[in-house]
C-alpha cells in the first residue's frame, strides 16, 4: 500500500474509533512494521504543520521576536518532533509498570495517526488568525481552547481502545500525561525564544 492510501486508511480507521466503532483498531497495521509505519504521521502531517508554523511564525514576528521566519520554523519543527518522539519512549516504561506492555504498539499507531488528523484539525485556528487579520483575538483563543478540549476528548477514546481500559482509566491516563507535559512544553517553547518568559 503507497503512502497516500495508508495514510488515509488509517487515518480513517481513527475517525471510525472516535465515532465509537472499535473494531477500527483491529483494521489497522499492528505489526512490528505497522509500528514503524505509523511514524509516516509526521510527514503526513507536514503541510498542516508548516502552515500552522509559518502563520505562528509571522505573529511571533508581529509580536517582537527578532528571529527570521525559516529560524522561527525551525525551532518548531524540532520541538514538535521532540514532543512527538518522548512519550513514545516514555510509555515504554509506563505501560510497563501498568502491566499493559503486550498494548504498547496499539496506543502507539492509534496515538500516532490520531496526532496526523489533530494537526489538521488544528489549522482552524491560524485560518481564523488570517481571515480576522487579528491574531490572539477572542474568537481565536475560544477556537484553541475547544480545539484542545476536542483532542483531549479524542485522546481519551483512542487510548480506552487501544489500552483496552475502562473510561475512567483512559481519562487518567490522559489526564496524568497532560499534567505532567504541559508544563514541559510551555517550558521547552520559552527556552526554544517562541514565548515570552513570564
Amino acid at each position: 500500500m503507497n503512502f497516500f492510501d495508508y495514510a488515509f486508511h488509517h487515518v480513517g480507521c481513527i475517525v471510525r474509533l472516535l465515532r465509537g466503532d472499535v473494531s477500527a483498531l483491529e483494521d489497522m497495521d499492528i505489526s512490528a512494521d505497522g509500528f514503524w509505519r505509523s511514524f509516516e504521521a509526521l510527514p503526513a502531517a507536514l503541510p498542516a504543520l508548516f502552515f500552522s508554523w509559518v502563520v505562528e511564525a509571522r505573529s511571533l514576528q508581529a509580536a517582537g521576536n527578532l528571529g527570521s521566519t525559516g529560524s522561527i520554523i525551525a525551532r518548531m519543527a524540532m520541538l514538535e518532533i521532540v514532543f512527538w518522539v518522548v512519550p513514545i519512549i516514555a510509555f515504554i516504561f509506563v505501560l510497563k509498570a501498568l502491566g499493559l506492555s503486550a498494548r504498547y504498539t496499539y496506543l502507539i499507531v492509534s496515538r500516532n495517526w490520531l496526532s496526523a488528523l489533530a494537526a489538521y484539525l488544528f489549522v482552524a485556528i491560524p485560518l481564523t488568525d488570517m481571515a480576522t487579520g487579528e491574531p490572539g483575538s477572542s474568537l481565536s483563543a475560544w477556537l484553541t481552547l475547544a480545539a484542545i478540549g476536542l483532542m483531549l476528548w479524542f485522546s481519551v477514546r483512542v487510548t480506552r481502545v487501544a489500552l483496552n481500559v475502562s473510561p475512567m482509566t483512559a481519562v487518567a491516563f490522559v489526564g496524568i500525561e497532560t499534567v505532567i507535559t504541559y508544563p514541559l512544553a510551555v517550558s521547552a517553547y520559552v527556552a526554544a525564544g517562541l514565548y515570552p518568559a513570564s
